[in-house]
């Protein structure tokens, strides 16, 4: 679960959007908060400005808007250029060289996204407005990840694949290769459906940000798509591991 009780606000501001503009559409409750909120967030990032870093308000910042926006579901591309300049203000405080550890080493574990404009269900949206819980997990042991959709405990969607590090990249750049995609029900380990990937189906992933609590990932085929294709996670284990 988060370690930083700094971030409890959000979830504060999170739960009562939620309560407040409960009968209002998805786009119009989005819409509606983005405009109420913004004095009340910079008031809280005004208050918080003696954080023990400029890196640390940049992520406030970037968690505040990510939850604005819904987790990127359904957002207009004027919005998205609004959230990728508070990723790019993060992501100008990393330096991969001056890790204490491995990224790999780093990057082990589960990661829950809170933002993405990768296609559904990268950002938890399965279809229309049905939508779930997105998690990312590595595992360095088996050199496997894992991108997870969860709708509470009756669905699970789990897309598996395996990884392989750039040389001379700083561990910045990794290739994936997309193996299955497998449906669970209820909590079951065994999948009721399975589908393998074309053999060859590949991505790469550029990681631009990456400490204990945050991760932030570029992926696609092509340098277009890695710009647009941004991933903003969290440090958390989900509740079937708890």
């Amino acid at each position: 679960m988060e370690k930083t009780t700094a971030l409890s606000p959000f979830k504060t501001m999170r739960i009562s959007t939620k309560t407040s503009l409960k009968s209002e559409s998805e786009r119009g409750r989005r819409q509606k908060k983005h405009a109420s909120n913004s004095s009340s967030n910079s008031s809280y990032l005004k208050t918080n400005n003696n954080r023990s870093s400029p890196l640390e308000n940049a992520k406030d910042e970037l968690e505040v808007l990510c939850v604005q926006m819904n987790k990127g579901i359904d957002i207009s591309e004027k919005e998205k250029e609004e959230v990728d300049e508070r990723v790019k203000n993060v992501e100008k405080y990393y330096q991969s060289s001056l890790m204490s550890s491995t990224m790999e080493n780093v990057a082990n574990g589960y990661w829950r996204v809170i933002y993405s404009t990768a296609p559904p269900p990268s950002n938890g949206q399965l279809f229309g407005p049905i939508c779930g819980t997105a998690f990312q997990s590595i595992d360095k042991e088996e050199k496997t990840y894992e991108n997870v959709l969860a709708l509470g405990n009756w669905l699970t969607l789990r897309l598996k694949a395996t990884y392989k590090i750039l040389e001379n990249t700083n561990e910045t750049r990794w290739t994936v290769s997309f193996r299955s995609i497998q449906v669970e029900l209820f909590e079951k380990k065994e999948p009721v459906l399975v589908k393998a990937f074309p053999k060859g189906t590949t991505r790469e992933w550029l990681t631009t940000f990456q400490d204990d609590e945050w991760r932030i990932v570029r992926a696609g085929r092509t340098k277009e798509e890695i710009s647009k294709n941004v991933f903003v996670m969290r440090r958390e284990k989900p509740w079937w591991e708890t």
